[in-house]
């Protein structure tokens, strides 16, 4: 039986210890295969936002260079608003140090008319003690609302000089068109920089008071530790409170999670997915239409998990964390403050120390007195110490704040003398997956263009420049053509061809990588776009945007001349006067949204108009009145159209194949409309062929002769 249960014994071993040793080996491997996706992941991360990672070391170079370029901005000068708010601020954190000190005497004294018996002294000390509470709780509100203030002042600083930056040189545009490093650049200037300014105002409060209470405290035990000269340990004492420090330090910074880094993270996946849900927004009508919302509420989904997973991490790693801060700053401090105010207490061998020698020989109410004092200031001391060992946590915090708000700066700063980085979409391998050759013909675009754009006086010149997308796309290797204000030019060709593109090029919007443009101030040129903008304001503002009333330079019976030119002037009846604010955007029709951007040429009157598609929702005989009224006004004309009745109002053809060829030439509006006529023509009697093909087909059937087609009649002919 002995044996049998061994042998059992062995077996159940055995088993147990093979399956113990094949979990191991899974988690292992498991266990390297998320340690690669992970380093996958971060490196494809930092390739796209080309940021570096924040190292385990929080306090290091990189980090003070942001703070020191970030400071200068929030304190730009001595007589600035937020150094004043500053300056309250400290006094009042040092008022409170010093409140603190003399409320830490004045609870001893009440100890001592307790053990004493007084009531007299204990009346007198509660007295003072209600009368000092309310300039203290006063300095403690004022503190909180020094604290709002100066985080508000650092916010409105800063909010400032990035929208400065922001909107400057197109920046808005080069950013998120040109440049790939900033995902989410509206997160950037609004929940960045408010969680920015409150952290660095917290920490500031948290950090300056801590090393004013020690420095003061310390001050103060000193002073109390001298008139004790007769007690034991004396010099012991301050070594073995260092010593605990230096460890509880140590101990939390080898420890310490890397906060900066995931409090980075966590706030980029926020703006991604606060990103997706504008998204949606703005695409709620062609969502609906294809009632897409299923995928639409997957993909945010599946953002929102990536951002439930690192926030729990966050929470996991805070969990193991905090309960060694409170250990070793709560119990084990409490403890060793105890084992430091026993020790002058228990060796002191002096003569008592009393006033009341008769009803107090011993002079216990002294001692309490002083066991008391000390133990409230070493109190305030250890929470000093607290909080500063504590801060280096929302320092962390601190740096991937700083870090994100620095880079978005640096980027601004960048886009704006026209450095872009961005990573292109490379194409397929398989040749059949890609639409065109010219698919596979890309550049780098990570270096600064080093074409030239040069101001000329009226034409537009273009000398060997190409057309190059943001990603890499080569449309057109060289163009080379010159355009004058006498001519209305007519841009053809098919989808993804160049036509749009050669607009931003004129226009400065892209850049010009080789080449020259000659081409007169960007304010001689006003785009109308398929859908015009409408901004928020008055049907007023919608006819001289970019401008505003106080700039505006005609009269209320300009504009209904100008609503006049595009047959435009029932709106004003209709909506309640120029001064009427709506929502444009929805309670317009197509067409009239068209009509209105077409409005402003005629209150701008530019050399040169881009019109893309602007006339598509425009009927016929209304698009010719208002092309012949800015031929009138002496505008040029550069006009992206598929419509042949605009053929006649321009005078040259710039055509692009798609193919990265393009010809430029003058306009024969007969010889256009004579082959458009052909083509459809052929068009026509092409697609009749399948139906006379049928026909034929069920002919001979029943007539009972062979069939014919047209591919074996083409063999035949072969």
């Amino acid at each position: 039986m002995y044996s049998l249960r061994s042998g059992r014994a062995k077996i159940l071993l055995a088993t147990s210890s093979f399956a113990l040793i094949a979990y191991l080996i899974r988690r292992y491997r498991r266990y390297i295969l998320l340690k690669k996706r992970r380093t996958l992941t971060n490196s494809r991360e930092q390739t796209t936002t080309n940021v570096t990672p924040l190292t385990r070391k929080t306090l290091n170079k990189r980090f003070f260079h942001q703070i020191r370029i970030l400071i200068r901005i929030l304190i730009p000068r001595i007589r600035s608003d937020s150094f004043l708010i500053l300056i309250v601020h400290l006094t009042t954190l040092i008022s409170r140090t010093f409140l603190s000190i003399y409320i830490a005497h004045l609870d001893g004294a009440i100890v001592k008319s307790l053990v004493q018996r007084n009531p007299r002294n204990f009346l007198r000390a509660i007295s003072i003690f209600v009368s000092v509470a309310i300039p203290a709780s006063f300095i403690n509100s004022l503190i909180r609302f020094a604290e709002s203030k100066l985080s508000l002042a650092f916010r409105s600083k800063l909010t400032r000089h990035a929208y400065d930056a922001y909107f400057r040189n197109q920046t808005y545009y080069r950013v998120s068109t040109l440049d790939s490093r900033l995902l989410t650049p509206d997160q950037n200037l609004t929940d960045d920089i408010e969680t920015f300014t409150s952290t660095l105002t917290h920490l500031f409060s948290h950090l300056t008071k801590p090393f004013f209470d020690i420095a003061v405290i310390s001050w103060s035990l000193v002073s109390m530790v001298r008139q004790r000269k007769n007690a034991r340990g004396l010099k012991e004492v301050p070594g073995m409170i260092l010593i605990v420090i230096i460890i509880t330090f140590m101990a939390l910074r080898r420890l310490s999670p890397r906060f900066g880094k995931l409090v980075s993270e966590e706030a980029r996946r926020r703006g991604i997915l606060r990103f997706a849900h504008t998204r949606v927004i703005a695409n709620a009508e062609e969502i609906a239409f294809f009632d897409g919302h299923e995928v639409e509420k997957s993909w945010i989904l599946k953002l929102y998990d990536q951002l439930r997973e690192q926030t729990n991490s966050i929470i996991k790693k805070k969990l193991w964390f905090v309960m060694l801060e409170q250990f070793l700053m709560k119990y084990f401090w409490h403890a060793c403050g105890m084992v430091t105010i026993a020790i002058p207490f228990l060796t002191y061998d002096g003569p008592a120390e009393t006033d009341d020698p008769i009803g107090d020989p011993l002079g216990i109410s002294a001692r309490t007195e002083a066991f008391t004092v000390s133990k409230n200031l070493l109190t305030s001391g250890a929470d000093a110490l607290e909080r500063i060992i504590s801060s280096y946590k929302e320092i962390a915090e601190l740096a991937g704040h700083t870090d994100r708000v620095y880079t978005m700066l640096y980027v601004f700063d960048d886009c704006a003398h026209s450095n872009y980085q961005r990573t292109p979409i490379i194409p397929s391998e398989n040749p059949s997956e890609c639409s065109s050759a010219l698919a596979k013909r890309k550049i780098s675009v990570d270096h600064r263009a080093k074409g030239e754009i040069i101001e000329s006086d009226e034409d537009i010149i273009a000398e060997n420049v190409p057309i190059i997308t943001p990603n890499g796309d080569i449309i057109v290797e060289s163009l080379s053509l010159k355009i004058t204000p006498a001519m209305h030019v007519l841009i053809t060709g098919p989808n993804g061809c160049g036509k749009s593109s050669f607009f931003r090029i004129v226009r400065g919007l892209w850049p010009i990588y080789s080449g020259r443009l000659y081409r007169p101030d960007p304010s001689n040129f006003f785009l109308i776009p398929q859908r015009p903008y409408m901004c928020p304001g008055t049907l007023r503002d919608q006819i001289i945007y970019p401008h505003t009333v106080d700039n505006a330079f005609v009269d209320d019976s300009q504009l209904m001349e100008i609503l006049n030119n595009v047959e435009l002037q029932y709106i004003v009846q209709r909506e309640g006067g120029l001064n009427a604010e709506r929502d444009w955007k929805d309670i317009l029709s197509g067409g009239e949204k068209q009509r209105l951007g077409l409005a402003r040429i005629f209150y701008h009157q530019p050399r040169y108009a881009l019109l893309d598609e602007c006339t598509s929702a425009v009927s016929i005989d209304v698009e010719g009145k208002i092309y012949e009224r800015a031929k009138q006004l002496g505008i040029s004309l550069l006009t992206i159209t598929h419509r042949p009745s605009l053929w006649a109002y321009h005078t040259h053809l710039l055509q692009f194949d798609g193919n990265g060829r393009w010809t430029f030439e003058v306009l024969n509006t007969e010889k256009l409309l004579t082959l458009k006529d052909e083509k459809e023509r052929l068009e026509s009697q092409l697609a009749g062929i399948p139906e006379i093909q049928k026909r034929l087909n069920e002919l001979t059937q029943l007539i009972g002769e062979d069939i014919i087609t047209t591919t074996e009649n083409e063999e035949n002919d072969d």
